[in-house]
């Protein structure tokens, strides 16, 4: 194994003779006393790679592989000014004094590619997410946050001025630390939106005045670091915030834009949106902060060709193209090279914010060495090709032919079904599940072309023999559970519904065992064709394994189409026409559902016994995946890629 600085096992290049060259992406924009090399920004996004509010050596990895990729521009994470500001227990804070120090080991990893470092400054307000114990939550009003539960205090004149002070502070020790800027978070009605936002300013002293806040605070970083680039981040739906970017001419170098806003769940959504919301959703909003400044739009802008039309329109000037950097960190040199075959694209499943709300370091489904930059390790290249034989075509198995391939070897793929995609298939078309399917899928389409694939075919320990491997690599999924329990009637499992076996204008329930996307998805579809449908749910939240953005749309898809939800309820049996649950809490109670079709999502079981009689004939055998345990797209590529690192050894 040897030290991994590229991706070259998550995607096998398929060469684009017609791609023209990016010219409006990759030229240089200058944002005040600072010039980008090109218009791709990795926008601030909190990595939890930070122990005790200072950056790690994984942290300095991470965005030093992102310059070493292309980037024009990193602006760091979310960065406390002042100590009632820290939103999470792994966040920088910008009032210490070693933070001058960590930037210029940040900078030195960074800056050398040509790449420009910002911080953000972000204090949270009343948006307070760390804990316990937690400061007390200050705001301009008392005010309580729907989505974090939390009521703040309301803050008092002098700590006004402390707090403008620590912003001021804290653009010091940027400039002592060599950054090249500062950000300014005004967005997502954190503490600086809450000031100009009416709802949320209630007050009757000098601070009522929506714009003096921002305008203190902008005027503290500039006066501290008379030789930073000075930005503001704006939340571009809302209307406060468009009436605050005209005042920003003359006082800020430029604006940055997203979505969304944190104290609601279908606002915090748009902040990472999720498919099946649009790529780029950003650009019919950019229009009221077009005031004169240049503009970095974001809001999960993956494609290049995109970005370069995005920025040849005059729409915006630079993108940010975070989502797109965390899965493949060197997107900008490809594309800059005339490679966009080779760039692993984001397909939006969430991985990455769904890390940050479980408080663990950052990660990505389809590149598992995001975050991992320092250790990961990838096999050698071949000095005698070998032949691996992998079997199932699932995300595991996709992974580890990917990265046998990557290495030089020959690669078999023997996938008992018709088509490729294992279980990410299933759902191929399901609103909830489209874009991460065919995403995934269309990033080892070069790899699915390059190797010898064989469907149809249900491997055993005579067919695998008779290929002669030097490896083999068993991923051969999971299937769904079928509880002991008294079905009778018309019981399909959740998978069948979406393959195709669905029914229309009949009352269906849905039992839901542990909040996955089949449960969901088997209810949207079946709701969707005309049924009446209940979705019964055992665990404790609807979408209980699904990232919350996630969630919160499927939520809004199920409701809008008619679903009922019965929370709280564990399947006990059927009959022709009725099924009957107990409440997970009190199990004493029972009610019985009308169900002309009963629809099974109640787990999976590994599809295990392959690797045994693999290894019962003599054979090497590595496991990736569902087989071993079902489990998460991510767990399968990690383990996917590492099997086949140790099949290869």
């Amino acid at each position: 194994m040897q030290p991994d600085a590229g991706l070259s096992g998550l995607k096998h290049e398929r060469p684009d003779p017609g791609f023209s060259p990016l010219q409006h992406l990759f030229s240089p924009l200058r944002l005040g006393p600072v010039e980008l090399q090109n218009r791709i920004v990795s926008t601030a996004h909190q990595t939890t790679l930070v122990h005790d509010h200072l950056p790690t050596d994984d942290f300095v990895a991470y965005h030093e592989a992102r310059a070493r990729g292309g980037a024009g521009l990193i602006v760091l994470e979310a960065t406390a000014p002042h100590p009632s500001g820290i939103l999470t227990a792994h966040e920088l804070a910008g009032y210490l004094p070693e933070m001058a120090a960590a930037y210029r080991r940040v900078g030195e990893a960074v800056q050398p590619h040509g790449t420009r470092l910002f911080v953000q400054l972000l204090h949270g307000g009343r948006e307070q997410i760390a804990g316990p114990p937690r400061a007390p939550a200050l705001a301009p009003s008392a005010i309580p946050s729907q989505r974090f539960r939390v009521t703040p205090r309301a803050l008092r004149g002098g700590e006004i001025e402390e707090i403008v002070h620590g912003f001021g502070e804290a653009a010091r020790r940027a400039a002592q630390g060599g950054l090249d800027g500062v950000e300014i978070s005004a967005a997502h009605r954190y503490l600086v939106a809450q000031f100009f936002d009416p709802a949320l300013n209630r007050r009757h002293d000098d601070w009522a005045e929506p714009s003096r806040f921002l305008l203190a605070v902008v005027r503290a970083v500039r006066a501290a670091g008379p030789g930073l680039c000075v930005g503001v981040r704006f939340s571009a739906d809302s209307e406060p915030a468009r009436r605050m970017a005209p005042l920003l001419a003359g006082e800020a170098d430029y604006l940055s834009i997203a979505l969304g806003e944190s104290p609601t769940y279908l606002g915090s959504t748009l902040i990472v949106p999720p498919p099946p919301l649009p790529e780029s959703a950003i650009l019919p909003h950019v229009e009221p902060f077009r005031v004169g400044l240049p503009l970095i739009a974001t809001s999960r802008v993956v494609d290049v060709v995109e970005a370069d039309g995005i920025v040849s329109s005059g729409a915006a000037d630079a993108l940010g193209m975070t989502r797109a950097l965390i899965t493949d960190p060197e997107l900008p040199n490809k594309a800059r090279a005339g490679r966009p075959g080779a760039i692993v694209r984001c397909i939006g499943c969430q991985a990455c914010i769904a890390h940050y709300h479980a408080d663990d370091a950052i990660r990505c489904a389809v590149n598992p060495r995001t975050g991992r930059e320092r250790t990961w390790c990838r096999p050698a290249s071949a000095a005698r090709p070998r032949r691996v034989v992998v079997v199932g075509s699932g995300p595991a198995g996709l992974t580890a032919a990917a990265t046998a391939l990557a290495a030089g070897h020959d690669v078999v793929m023997l996938e008992r079904a018709d088509g490729v995609g294992g279980q990410l298939a299933i759902g191929a078309d399901a609103p909830g599940m489209q874009a991460i399917t065919h995403g995934f899928l269309a990033n080892h389409a070069g790899t699915l072309e390059s190797i010898d694939l064989r469907l149809g075919i249900d491997a055993t320990p005579e067919s695998v023999g008779a290929l002669d491997p030097d490896a083999v690599v068993v991923a051969t999924g999971a299937a769904p559970y079928l509880p002991p329990l008294p079905l009778e009637g018309d019981v399909r499992q959740a998978w069948a519904v979406l393959r195709g076996d669905s029914v229309s204008g009949r009352r269906v329930v849905v039992a839901d065992w542990g909040g996955d996307p089949a449960g969901l998805d088997a209810a949207e579809v079946l709701a969707r064709a005309g049924n009446q449908v209940t979705l019964a749910v055992a665990s404790v939240t609807v979408g209980e394994s699904v990232h919350q953005y996630r969630r919160n749309l499927y939520l809004q898809r199920l409701y809008r189409a008619g679903v009922t939800i019965l929370p709280h309820h564990e399947l006990v049996a059927a009959s022709a026409g009725e099924a009957r649950f107990r409440n997970a809490f009190a199990p004493e109670l029972e009610r019985t559902e009308p169900a002309e079709l009963l629809v099974l999502a109640l787990g999976r079981v590994p599809e295990d016994t392959l690797a045994p009689a693999l290894r019962d004939a003599g054979l090497e055998v590595e496991e990736a995946g569902d087989c071993l345990s079902p489990r998460s797209l991510e767990e399968a590529v990690l383990e996917g890629a590492l099997a086949a690192g140790r099949a290869l050894r």
